[in-house]
């Protein structure tokens, strides 16, 4: 199946406004209304104004989530790829298998300011953050100890999260407020995005803790989250006490469908469908063997050739299906987070510990692409004889434990970041590097480029308080 070039854009102003799009429409709010407010794209504070509103726009806030993170797949939604997947191909969890010139930036590490297809990940997460920003806003007002208000807080700072792991520094945060006036926001360096979103998830937490049992689930999505943050902004003694309560079994997936092509898994519909992307396998030279190393976090099977007919397909079986959810948080998550601040105080014996929980608590999936859901057997434990003995080592694996139990779940550029930054790496030694697919004759003579994050798509422009990236570096500052 072709792929339709992307159509014309609407303008920056528009997407960075709180436009609920999401699965759900707000049929307790005045529909009418909706459709002669001045800017149709827009729905105000004020038309969500009674807590019958609320399940509407709970529903919504998630449905924008989801496509900004896990994508969508259909004609009237230009097959968007979320950010799960653009960031997989920006780094080395992904190889591209096609000949369209925009995805082929990405995975080069050489994307233009108007590639076209990042700038509707962009435009997605942009929205799916003003969306959770306004809904969270409405349950403050009205139902202020409703859980899912917090799950949707929670879920705005992932947003902020998100910017600040895959984007050069200097995103801004536009705003609509209750009388609809728009607010171009100024460039946020990474730290900032990253405060932001503590303050968010800390806000998230009170709700969350307030309300009981009926809240865990927000809280410790909260709990990971900041945790997420503070390790980004390398505080890991901080962020592993924010983790410590999260039970190891949670799992907050982002939920798709098969209902939809707005709702379906577009990891699933470009791989599996379309033949676009192949599993990474020691991709530019440091890319790690995701396939070859047959790990049951990461199985994959041989599809043959891919779309441009040249490439060899490996399909990750994690996503075999439309409806194929992608984790968002997990309590593995929180057992990595614990292990790499016992790793800094040069802990082994807590380190190896809290490898072990996250290796048989995270995801397996079976090698067949078998939708029974049945999991394969969980990862071997390590053993203090798999513990190198350098520390460069000790942190290869650290690292290498975290690509597994998140492949393509949008951690791998902040990881690959972290590592530059936070512990001195050169970046051509962690980004792939060097000739693109050598032995590849569709796509051999090419050299990777140096890039190390998504630039913000030159429509922001449009916005009088952006200039362009006030950082390019690999350190979100």
């Amino acid at each position: 199946m072709t792929r339709l070039m992307h159509s014309s854009r609407l303008s920056s102003r528009r997407l960075l406004t709180a436009a609920l799009t999401g699965t759900v429409g707000l049929a307790a709010c005045n529909t009418d209304k909706l459709l002669t407010v001045p800017t149709p794209d827009v729905v105000l504070p004020q038309d969500i104004n009674s807590p019958s509103a609320l399940p509407s726009a709970y529903a919504a806030a998630l449905g924008d989530f989801q496509i900004a993170y896990g994508g969508g797949y259909g004609s009237g939604l230009n097959y968007n790829e979320g950010i799960a997947q653009m960031s997989g191909l920006f780094t080395d969890e992904l190889l591209n298998a096609e000949t369209y010139p925009t995805r082929l930036e990405v995975d080069l590490r050489d994307v233009s300011e108007i590639n076209s297809s990042t700038l509707q990940t962009f435009h997605d997460l942009q929205r799916a953050r003003a969306t959770a920003e306004l809904v969270s806003a409405r349950f403050r007002d009205l139902d202020r100890q409703n859980p899912d208000g917090a799950e949707v807080q929670a879920l705005a700072a992932y947003t902020y999260v998100l910017f600040a792991e895959n984007y050069c520094n200097g995103v801004p945060a536009s705003s609509v407020d209750d009388k609809g006036s728009f607010a171009y926001g100024a460039p946020q360096s990474g730290t900032q995005l990253l405060n932001a979103a503590v303050a968010k998830f800390d806000s998230a937490i009170t709700v969350a803790t307030a309300a009981g049992s009926a809240g865990s689930k927000a809280l410790n999505l909260a709990r990971i989250g900041k945790g997420r943050a503070l390790l980004d902004l390398n505080k890991p003694a901080e962020a592993a006490a924010a983790v410590a309560a999260v039970p190891s079994n949670f799992n907050y997936s982002v939920q798709h469908s098969e209902n939809t092509g707005r709702q379906n898994n577009a990891i699933f519909t470009f791989n599996y469908l379309e033949g676009r992307f192949s599993g990474g396998n020691r991709e530019g030279t440091n890319g790690l063997p995701f396939v070859s190393l047959n790990d049951p976090r990461t199985p994959f099977i041989d599809n043959g050739k891919g779309f441009d007919g040249t490439t060899e397909q490996y399909l990750p079986t994690k996503y075999p299906e439309y409806k194929a959810p992608t984790p968002l948080a997990l309590g593995a998550e929180a057992r990595l987070i614990e292990a790499e601040n016992a790793l800094r105080n040069s802990d082994l014996t807590t380190f190896l510990a809290k490898l072990n929980a996250a290796r048989a608590s995270a995801p397996t999936y079976t090698a067949d692409a078998d939708p029974t859901g049945i999991p394969e057997d969980s990862p071997s434990p390590l053993t203090v004889a798999d513990i190198p003995a350098t520390t460069t080592g000790q942190q290869d694996l650290l690292f290498r434990e975290r690509a597994l139990t998140f492949y393509l779940t949008s951690h791998r550029l902040g990881d690959l970041r972290r590592l530059v930054w936070q512990y001195g790496r050169n970046a051509e030694t962690v980004f792939p590097t060097g000739p693109y697919q050598p032995t590849n004759p569709s796509k051999a003579g090419t050299d990777y480029g140096t890039e190390v994050n998504f630039p913000v798509p030159r429509e922001e422009t449009n916005n009088p308080n952006f200039k362009g990236c006030t950082n390019l570096s690999a350190g979100i500052v």
